[in-house]
Protein backbone atom coordinates (compact mmCIF):
# COMPACT_ATOMS: atom_id res chain seq x y z
CA UNK A 1 0.00 0.00 0.00
CA UNK A 2 1.14 3.65 -0.89
CA UNK A 3 2.60 5.50 1.79
CA UNK A 4 1.09 8.59 0.69
CA UNK A 5 -2.28 7.62 1.47
CA UNK A 6 -1.28 5.35 4.25
CA UNK A 7 -1.06 7.93 6.78
CA UNK A 8 -4.83 8.67 6.45
CA UNK A 9 -5.06 5.42 8.44
CA UNK A 10 -4.07 6.83 11.77
CA UNK A 11 -5.48 10.94 10.68
CA UNK A 12 -8.04 11.76 12.61
CA UNK A 13 -10.81 13.29 9.88
CA UNK A 14 -10.42 17.01 10.38
CA UNK A 15 -13.50 19.35 10.94
CA UNK A 16 -14.27 23.16 10.83
CA UNK A 17 -11.62 25.61 9.76
CA UNK A 18 -9.45 22.96 8.93
CA UNK A 19 -11.36 20.95 6.82
CA UNK A 20 -12.14 24.52 4.91
CA UNK A 21 -8.77 25.48 4.26
CA UNK A 22 -8.31 21.93 3.19
CA UNK A 23 -10.98 22.15 0.85
CA UNK A 24 -10.21 25.81 -0.11
CA UNK A 25 -6.54 24.73 -1.41
CA UNK A 26 -8.10 21.67 -3.35
CA UNK A 27 -9.83 23.90 -5.67
CA UNK A 28 -7.89 26.57 -5.45
CA UNK A 29 -5.06 23.99 -7.41
CA UNK A 30 -8.01 22.51 -10.02
CA UNK A 31 -9.02 26.23 -10.55
CA UNK A 32 -5.44 27.36 -11.85
CA UNK A 33 -5.39 23.74 -13.49
CA UNK A 34 -8.81 24.67 -14.89
CA UNK A 35 -7.88 27.63 -16.06
CA UNK A 36 -4.89 26.52 -17.94
CA UNK A 37 -6.62 23.50 -19.07
CA UNK A 38 -9.23 26.04 -20.89
CA UNK A 39 -6.87 27.98 -22.44
CA UNK A 40 -5.35 25.11 -24.24
CA UNK A 41 -8.72 23.40 -25.32
CA UNK A 42 -11.32 25.73 -24.58
CA UNK A 43 -14.06 25.76 -21.98
CA UNK A 44 -15.08 22.45 -22.20
CA UNK A 45 -15.73 19.66 -19.34
CA UNK A 46 -15.69 22.62 -17.03
CA UNK A 47 -15.37 19.97 -13.87
CA UNK A 48 -12.65 17.54 -15.18
CA UNK A 49 -9.69 19.44 -12.44
CA UNK A 50 -11.95 19.06 -10.10
CA UNK A 51 -12.68 15.49 -9.37
CA UNK A 52 -8.66 14.88 -8.47
CA UNK A 53 -9.18 17.43 -5.95
CA UNK A 54 -12.36 16.18 -4.29
CA UNK A 55 -10.67 12.89 -4.32
CA UNK A 56 -8.03 14.59 -2.25
CA UNK A 57 -9.40 16.55 0.44
CA UNK A 58 -11.46 13.48 0.77
CA UNK A 59 -8.59 11.22 1.41
CA UNK A 60 -6.60 13.08 3.24
CA UNK A 61 -9.13 15.25 5.56
CA UNK A 62 -12.26 12.88 5.75
CA UNK A 63 -16.03 13.51 4.48
CA UNK A 64 -16.39 16.88 5.43
CA UNK A 65 -13.52 18.39 3.71
CA UNK A 66 -14.36 16.35 0.57
CA UNK A 67 -18.28 17.53 1.03
CA UNK A 68 -16.78 21.64 1.00
CA UNK A 69 -14.79 20.96 -1.86
CA UNK A 70 -17.79 20.06 -4.20
CA UNK A 71 -19.24 23.09 -2.91
CA UNK A 72 -16.85 25.47 -3.56
CA UNK A 73 -15.96 23.82 -6.90
CA UNK A 74 -19.80 24.27 -8.12
CA UNK A 75 -19.81 27.76 -6.69
CA UNK A 76 -16.32 28.51 -8.96
CA UNK A 77 -16.73 26.92 -11.72
CA UNK A 78 -20.32 28.61 -11.84
CA UNK A 79 -19.43 31.49 -11.12
CA UNK A 80 -15.59 31.54 -13.39
CA UNK A 81 -16.46 29.31 -16.21
CA UNK A 82 -20.22 29.22 -16.55
CA UNK A 83 -21.47 31.91 -19.20
CA UNK A 84 -21.65 34.56 -18.62
CA UNK A 85 -18.41 34.52 -16.81
CA UNK A 86 -17.63 36.10 -13.62
CA UNK A 87 -21.56 36.31 -12.05
CA UNK A 88 -24.10 34.30 -10.94
CA UNK A 89 -26.70 33.99 -13.49
CA UNK A 90 -29.23 31.19 -13.68
CA UNK A 91 -28.64 27.93 -14.67
CA UNK A 92 -30.47 26.16 -17.63
CA UNK A 93 -31.36 22.74 -18.32
CA UNK A 94 -28.40 21.60 -19.71
CA UNK A 95 -26.29 23.68 -17.08
CA UNK A 96 -28.31 22.13 -14.07
CA UNK A 97 -27.84 18.35 -14.79
CA UNK A 98 -24.15 18.55 -15.78
CA UNK A 99 -24.17 20.16 -12.13
CA UNK A 100 -26.29 17.37 -10.57
CA UNK A 101 -24.02 14.84 -12.53
CA UNK A 102 -20.88 16.29 -11.30
CA UNK A 103 -22.22 16.57 -7.54
CA UNK A 104 -23.31 12.62 -7.82
CA UNK A 105 -20.29 11.40 -9.23
CA UNK A 106 -18.42 13.49 -6.75
CA UNK A 107 -20.82 12.73 -4.10
CA UNK A 108 -19.79 8.95 -4.54
CA UNK A 109 -16.05 9.65 -4.46
CA UNK A 110 -16.19 11.08 -1.04
CA UNK A 111 -18.29 7.89 0.16
CA UNK A 112 -15.51 5.60 -1.27
CA UNK A 113 -13.13 7.84 0.01
CA UNK A 114 -14.85 7.60 3.53
CA UNK A 115 -14.86 3.23 3.14
CA UNK A 116 -11.37 3.57 2.09
CA UNK A 117 -10.15 5.38 5.58
CA UNK A 118 -12.48 3.82 8.26
CA UNK A 119 -10.63 0.20 6.23
CA UNK A 120 -7.31 1.56 6.90
CA UNK A 121 -8.54 2.64 10.50
CA UNK A 122 -9.76 -0.69 11.02
CA UNK A 123 -6.68 -2.58 9.64
CA UNK A 124 -4.58 -0.20 12.04
CA UNK A 125 -6.66 -1.11 14.74
CA UNK A 126 -6.50 -5.07 14.26
CA UNK A 127 -2.47 -4.38 13.99
CA UNK A 128 -2.57 -2.29 17.65
CA UNK A 129 -4.32 -5.91 19.09
CA UNK A 130 -2.40 -8.33 17.01
CA UNK A 131 1.10 -6.51 18.53
CA UNK A 132 -0.45 -6.51 21.83
CA UNK A 133 -0.99 -10.44 21.97
CA UNK A 134 2.37 -11.03 20.06
CA UNK A 135 3.55 -8.74 23.03
CA UNK A 136 1.78 -10.93 25.79
CA UNK A 137 2.93 -14.49 24.03
CA UNK A 138 6.38 -13.33 24.33
CA UNK A 139 6.36 -12.09 27.56
CA UNK A 140 4.91 -15.26 28.82
CA UNK A 141 7.28 -17.42 26.48
CA UNK A 142 9.96 -15.35 28.50
CA UNK A 143 8.42 -16.93 31.47
CA UNK A 144 7.91 -20.33 30.42
CA UNK A 145 11.37 -20.58 29.53
CA UNK A 146 12.85 -19.30 32.95
CA UNK A 147 10.79 -22.50 34.12
CA UNK A 148 11.81 -24.51 31.39
CA UNK A 149 15.65 -23.84 32.65
CA UNK A 150 15.20 -24.37 36.33
CA UNK A 151 13.62 -27.63 35.21
CA UNK A 152 16.79 -28.48 33.25
CA UNK A 153 19.34 -27.63 35.80
CA UNK A 154 17.23 -29.43 38.71
CA UNK A 155 17.16 -32.37 36.58
CA UNK A 156 20.75 -32.14 34.56
CA UNK A 157 22.80 -30.27 37.13
CA UNK A 158 25.13 -27.76 36.62
CA UNK A 159 27.00 -30.14 33.42
CA UNK A 160 27.42 -29.46 30.19
CA UNK A 161 24.89 -31.23 28.56
CA UNK A 162 22.35 -28.93 30.71
CA UNK A 163 24.58 -25.64 29.82
CA UNK A 164 24.28 -26.64 26.30
CA UNK A 165 20.49 -27.39 26.16
CA UNK A 166 20.01 -24.13 27.81
CA UNK A 167 22.22 -22.11 25.32
CA UNK A 168 20.50 -23.43 22.79
CA UNK A 169 16.79 -22.65 23.77
CA UNK A 170 18.37 -19.07 24.77
CA UNK A 171 19.82 -18.86 21.33
CA UNK A 172 16.31 -19.10 19.88
CA UNK A 173 13.94 -17.13 22.18
CA UNK A 174 16.68 -14.31 22.25
CA UNK A 175 16.41 -13.78 18.94
CA UNK A 176 12.79 -11.45 20.05
CA UNK A 177 14.95 -9.17 21.07
CA UNK A 178 16.31 -7.83 17.45
CA UNK A 179 13.26 -8.26 16.11
CA UNK A 180 11.06 -6.19 18.74
CA UNK A 181 13.69 -3.20 17.74
CA UNK A 182 11.93 -3.58 14.01
CA UNK A 183 8.65 -2.68 13.44
CA UNK A 184 8.31 -4.65 10.38
CA UNK A 185 9.37 -8.18 12.44
CA UNK A 186 12.30 -8.36 10.83
CA UNK A 187 16.24 -9.26 12.26
CA UNK A 188 19.16 -7.67 11.00
CA UNK A 189 21.99 -10.33 9.35
CA UNK A 190 25.26 -8.13 11.20
CA UNK A 191 23.35 -7.35 14.39
CA UNK A 192 22.40 -11.22 14.90
CA UNK A 193 25.98 -12.33 13.91
CA UNK A 194 27.65 -9.28 16.29
CA UNK A 195 25.19 -10.32 18.88
CA UNK A 196 26.26 -13.68 18.66
CA UNK A 197 30.27 -13.28 18.95
CA UNK A 198 30.44 -10.18 20.55
CA UNK A 199 31.89 -11.66 23.73
CA UNK A 200 34.91 -13.06 21.69
CA UNK A 201 36.09 -9.36 20.81
CA UNK A 202 36.58 -7.07 18.15
CA UNK A 203 39.88 -8.23 17.45
CA UNK A 204 39.45 -11.89 16.75
CA UNK A 205 35.77 -10.91 14.82
CA UNK A 206 35.24 -9.89 10.97
CA UNK A 207 32.44 -9.72 9.80
CA UNK A 208 31.72 -7.34 6.32
CA UNK A 209 28.77 -7.32 4.24
CA UNK A 210 26.02 -5.21 2.78
CA UNK A 211 22.91 -4.91 4.83
CA UNK A 212 20.38 -7.67 4.42
CA UNK A 213 17.16 -7.83 6.56
CA UNK A 214 15.47 -11.63 7.71
CA UNK A 215 12.57 -12.58 8.16
CA UNK A 216 11.07 -13.66 11.66
CA UNK A 217 11.10 -17.42 11.22
CA UNK A 218 14.41 -17.29 9.24
CA UNK A 219 16.26 -14.91 11.78
CA UNK A 220 15.16 -17.44 14.52
CA UNK A 221 16.35 -20.59 12.92
CA UNK A 222 19.64 -18.66 11.87
CA UNK A 223 20.09 -17.49 15.44
CA UNK A 224 20.62 -20.87 16.44
CA UNK A 225 23.12 -21.89 13.64
CA UNK A 226 25.24 -19.28 14.53
CA UNK A 227 25.19 -20.27 17.85
CA UNK A 228 26.01 -23.66 17.54
CA UNK A 229 29.10 -22.41 14.88
CA UNK A 230 30.55 -20.63 17.37
CA UNK A 231 30.12 -23.21 19.95
CA UNK A 232 31.87 -25.17 18.11
CA UNK A 233 34.40 -22.69 16.80
CA UNK A 234 34.85 -22.05 20.61
CA UNK A 235 35.27 -26.19 21.44
CA UNK A 236 37.03 -27.27 18.55
CA UNK A 237 38.09 -24.51 15.72
CA UNK A 238 39.88 -21.33 16.04
CA UNK A 239 38.44 -19.66 19.00
CA UNK A 240 39.82 -22.56 21.27
CA UNK A 241 43.32 -20.94 20.73
CA UNK A 242 44.10 -17.76 21.84
CA UNK A 243 45.32 -16.05 18.31
CA UNK A 244 42.38 -17.82 16.56
CA UNK A 245 39.95 -15.66 14.29
CA UNK A 246 36.67 -15.66 12.57
CA UNK A 247 35.45 -13.94 9.65
CA UNK A 248 31.84 -13.86 8.24
CA UNK A 249 31.34 -12.66 4.95
CA UNK A 250 27.87 -12.55 2.31
CA UNK A 251 27.07 -11.11 -0.46
CA UNK A 252 23.46 -10.68 -2.48
CA UNK A 253 22.94 -13.29 -5.17
CA UNK A 254 19.55 -12.76 -6.26
CA UNK A 255 16.98 -13.59 -4.19
CA UNK A 256 19.74 -15.35 -1.93
CA UNK A 257 21.80 -14.43 0.72
CA UNK A 258 25.50 -16.26 0.47
CA UNK A 259 27.48 -16.22 4.26
CA UNK A 260 31.00 -17.55 4.42
CA UNK A 261 32.03 -18.42 8.06
CA UNK A 262 35.98 -18.85 7.97
CA UNK A 263 38.08 -20.20 10.91
CA UNK A 264 41.62 -18.90 11.07
CA UNK A 265 44.90 -19.63 13.13
CA UNK A 266 43.48 -22.43 15.13
CA UNK A 267 44.29 -25.87 15.16
CA UNK A 268 45.06 -28.30 12.11
CA UNK A 269 41.28 -29.55 11.19
CA UNK A 270 40.35 -32.29 8.84
CA UNK A 271 37.30 -34.32 7.94
CA UNK A 272 35.59 -35.47 11.14
CA UNK A 273 35.29 -38.93 11.38
CA UNK A 274 31.60 -38.47 12.92
CA UNK A 275 29.17 -35.33 13.35
CA UNK A 276 27.87 -34.04 17.03
CA UNK A 277 24.80 -33.09 17.90
CA UNK A 278 25.73 -29.26 17.62
CA UNK A 279 26.41 -30.19 13.81
CA UNK A 280 23.63 -32.37 12.91
CA UNK A 281 21.08 -29.64 14.25
CA UNK A 282 22.65 -27.01 12.16
CA UNK A 283 22.47 -29.73 9.02
CA UNK A 284 18.63 -30.07 10.05
CA UNK A 285 17.63 -26.41 10.61
CA UNK A 286 19.34 -25.41 7.81
CA UNK A 287 17.59 -28.26 5.51
CA UNK A 288 14.25 -26.48 6.69
CA UNK A 289 14.86 -23.34 5.67
CA UNK A 290 15.82 -24.83 2.02
CA UNK A 291 19.17 -23.69 2.48
CA UNK A 292 22.59 -24.62 1.03
CA UNK A 293 25.37 -26.21 3.72
CA UNK A 294 28.94 -26.48 2.27
CA UNK A 295 31.87 -27.58 4.76
CA UNK A 296 35.53 -27.64 3.93
CA UNK A 297 37.88 -28.73 5.92
CA UNK A 298 41.10 -27.19 4.91
CA UNK A 299 44.13 -27.10 7.70
CA UNK A 300 43.43 -23.63 8.10
CA UNK A 301 40.16 -23.75 9.74
CA UNK A 302 36.99 -24.91 9.51
CA UNK A 303 34.76 -22.68 6.08
CA UNK A 304 31.12 -23.29 5.70
CA UNK A 305 29.57 -21.58 2.77
CA UNK A 306 25.38 -21.15 3.58
CA UNK A 307 23.09 -19.95 0.16
CA UNK A 308 20.02 -19.35 2.36
CA UNK A 309 16.75 -18.08 0.69
CA UNK A 310 15.56 -14.97 2.06
CA UNK A 311 11.87 -15.53 1.72
CA UNK A 312 10.19 -17.32 4.26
Amino acid sequence: MNSFWRFADVARPLGGWRALALAAVCVGLATVARGVFGWLVGPTLPFATYFPAILLAALTGGALAGIISILLSVLVVWWAFTPPYFQFQALNLNQLANVALFGFAAGLMVWLAAVYRNLLASIAQQEKHRDLLVGEIEHRGKNILTVVESLIHQTLGDSDQGRNLVNRIRAVVTTEDILDASSQRIADLRAMLAGELASYGSARIRLDGPGVSLPAATARAMRLVFHELATNALKHGALSEPDGKVTVDWQLDGADVEIVWCELDGPKVGVPSSYNFGSRLITRTLKQLNARFEPTFAETGYCYRIGLPLAE
